[in-house]
C-alpha cells in the first residue's frame, strides 16, 4: 500500500507542475497565438500610431495584427542592427517603443514585449507574424508599407537600405 500512495504523489505531482512549466515557455506560446493582445489594449503613441493606420488601411489587417506585425519587424531590426543605427530609427519614429512592447504597462503590454524580445531571425518574425493570425508572406506585404512610411519620416537612404536587406527574406534578395 505504501508503494501505490507514493505513485500517487508522484504522478500528482508532475500533473500539478505541468501547467506551470507551460506557462514559463514563451516560444510555444507565441507558436500558438497564446500572446494575442485584445484589440481594446493595443496602446500606440506617437507617429507609430500612423504606421499602424498606415497598415490596417492598406493591407486589411486589424489593429493587432498592424500594430504586432510593425513591433515583430522592429524587434527584429532592433536584435540586428548596429544599436548606433536603431537609435537613429527610434530617435525619427516617436512612440515606437509603444510597438516593442512599452507604453500603458499592462499585462498583456509585458507579455507582447516578452514575446517581442527574442526575434533575431527571419524564421521568429514568420512565427510571430503567424501568431498574429496573419498568412506565410504577409512580412513581404508589410515590409514596403513600413519602408514608404519611413522614408516619409527623413530616414536616410542608408538606414533605409540596412532595413530593406533586413526584411527581405533570403530567396527574394537582389542580386
Amino acid at each position: 500500500m505504501n508503494t501505490i500512495v507514493k505513485r500517487f504523489l508522484i504522478v500528482s505531482s508532475l500533473y500539478l507542475l505541468a501547467p506551470s512549466v507551460g506557462a514559463l515557455d514563451l516560444g510555444n506560446k507565441l507558436n500558438s497565438g497564446a500572446l494575442l493582445v485584445p484589440e481594446k489594449e493595443v496602446s500606440v503613441s506617437g507617429e507609430a500610431q500612423s504606421l499602424v493606420d498606415d497598415l490596417q488601411d492598406q493591407l486589411g489587417v486589424t489593429r493587432t495584427q498592424a500594430a504586432g506585425g510593425a513591433g515583430a519587424m522592429f524587434q527584429f531590426a532592433r536584435n540586428e542592427l548596429d544599436p548606433a543605427q536603431f537609435g537613429t530609427l527610434s530617435d525619427q519614429v516617436s512612440g515606437l517603443g509603444s510597438l516593442l512592447g512599452g507604453g500603458s504597462g499592462s499585462q498583456s503590454q509585458g507579455l507582447m514585449a516578452s514575446a517581442l524580445s527574442g526575434i533575431s531571425s527571419m524564421e521568429g518574425l514568420e512565427k510571430a507574424f503567424s501568431a498574429l493570425g496573419l498568412q506565410e508572406g504577409a512580412v513581404e506585404q508589410f515590409a514596403p508599407v513600413i519602408l514608404d512610411f519611413l522614408k516619409k519620416q527623413g530616414l536616410s537612404g542608408d538606414l533605409l537600405g540596412s532595413l530593406t536587406s533586413l526584411w527581405t527574406p533570403a530567396g527574394m534578395q537582389p542580386q
